[in-house]
């Protein structure tokens, strides 16, 4: 005959437990009392207790906007606003915390030594609110410490935010700025100065004038005398063929007298031979032909030498300009740099006097929104909720150890 295999209920009976936890509730009340009035004795006499001072940064939006590029037509200058995350992550730094500690108000009220940077970190709390605030909460066992650390925090990130963002920090910024330009423009016209006293261009312009005047005299002599052998050329024509005894017309000593006289005044007449009016009455040909002979190789050797100082001027006056540009080139430099220095140096000047005059009626960029107050009810140990926590844990640890033993009654429990 087979056997039925009875099925094994797995319900649990809401009923059973409920009675159960009934018939123990003397025990179960007890526990939780015991530990529900362990946990208060503990929370209200023992532990320590904590208070907890809150002060607020808020950080305004600027009032003004202005650019400090000297660039632009007018002067305008652009506040930057932090970060309000940034402003409450900076806020933790080591230095700020040390200038907490460095405060006049809390060395006064705070034996030296007795708190430490490390031991104030643990103690404060920044946290962003919103997009324009920070709250900076410090928690102790001395109420007054406690909000006097907080205030003394909430104006040492009220003095950096202004420092560093606000119109206090364009003024120093400026302020440098314009010593800096100042000292440039100072440099740069001393500069000029020393470039103008030791500049050529004054004896380079001198010299190219005189150079320009001198080849111009001498293409000048060259055209004269080109002209004057010309004539002797034509001269000598008319003569030749002829007998040289016979005796010149007057015509031909009249122009042999014109030929000697361009010779004077070109300047070469050691080169010839001296002829007086008399000789001309009684002059030949073949006289003619040698004083002739003799102005030509003079005014020869003179087209010589003036092609000679063509040659060497057409060299000189172009490297003399070239120089003379040169050095006119480097005063324009040095006065391009000191008209735009002096230039900048002006707008930082205008610059200055604008954000002076809005110190007066611009608000500062961070501001105490809220001081810490002494704190009158400590924020830990929450004596309630440490006395509610004990007690249901009371209960539940009754409870588990009623089932428990119970488990263990019915058999259910084998030891080995």
């Amino acid at each position: 005959m087979s056997e039925v295999n009875q099925p094994v209920s797995d319900e649990i009976d809401l009923r059973t437990i409920l009675m159960k936890l009934w018939k123990s509730r003397k025990a179960i009340l007890i526990t939780t009392l015991v530990a529900a009035i362990v946990a208060f004795c503990i929370s209200f006499w023992i532990l320590p207790r904590k208070y907890q001072a809150t002060a607020y940064v808020l950080i305004n939006q600027p009032l003004i906007s202005f650019s400090q590029s000297p660039s632009d037509s007018g002067t305008k200058i652009s506040l930057t606003t932090p970060d309000i995350k940034s402003v409450a992550d900076l806020s933790i730094n080591q230095r700020f915390l040390q200038n907490i500690l460095e405060d006049p108000k809390v060395v006064a009220s705070i034996s030296s030594g007795k708190i430490t940077t490390d031991k104030l970190k643990d103690m404060a709390t920044a946290v962003a609110v919103g997009k324009d605030q920070v709250s900076l909460k410090i928690t102790g066992s001395d109420p007054k410490q406690v909000a006097l650390l907080a205030n003394a925090w909430a104006d040492t990130i009220t003095m950096f935010v202004n420092d560093t963002y606000g119109l206090g920090a364009v003024v120093k910024d400026l302020t440098s700025q314009v010593l800096q330009s100042k000292n440039e423009y100072g440099q740069t016209q001393a500069e000029l100065e020393q470039a103008l006293s030791e500049s050529r261009v004054s004896i380079l312009s001198v010299h190219l004038d005189s150079m320009k005047s001198e080849i111009a005299s001498v293409l000048a002599n060259i055209t004269t005398s080109g002209k004057v052998l010309y004539d002797l050329q034509f001269f000598e024509q008319e003569l030749t063929g002829l007998p040289g005894e016979s005796l010149l017309s007057l015509g031909e000593e009249l122009a042999l007298t014109n030929l000697r006289q361009r010779s004077i005044t070109n300047g070469i007449t050691n080169d010839i031979i001296q002829i007086d009016s008399a000789t001309f009455s009684k002059s030949t040909v073949s006289q003619a032909l040698k004083a002739t002979s003799q102005i030509h190789a003079g005014f020869q050797n003179q087209l010589t030498r003036l092609q000679s100082n063509q040659i060497r001027l057409e060299k000189e006056i172009p490297q003399m300009e070239k120089d003379l540009e040169i050095a006119k080139a480097l005063l324009v430099q040095f006065t391009q740099d000191r008209d735009q220095s002096y230039r900048i140096y002006s707008d930082m000047l205008i610059q200055q006097q604008e954000v002076n005059t809005l110190i007066g009626i611009t608000q500062d960029l961070a501001t105490v929104s809220f001081l810490a107050k002494t704190p009158t009810i400590a924020v830990s140990p929450k004596t309630l909720i440490n006395t509610a926590l004990a007690g249901l844990l009371g209960f539940i640890l009754a409870a588990s150890w009623i089932f428990i033993r119970d488990w263990m009654n019915n058999g259910a429990y084998q030891p080995a």
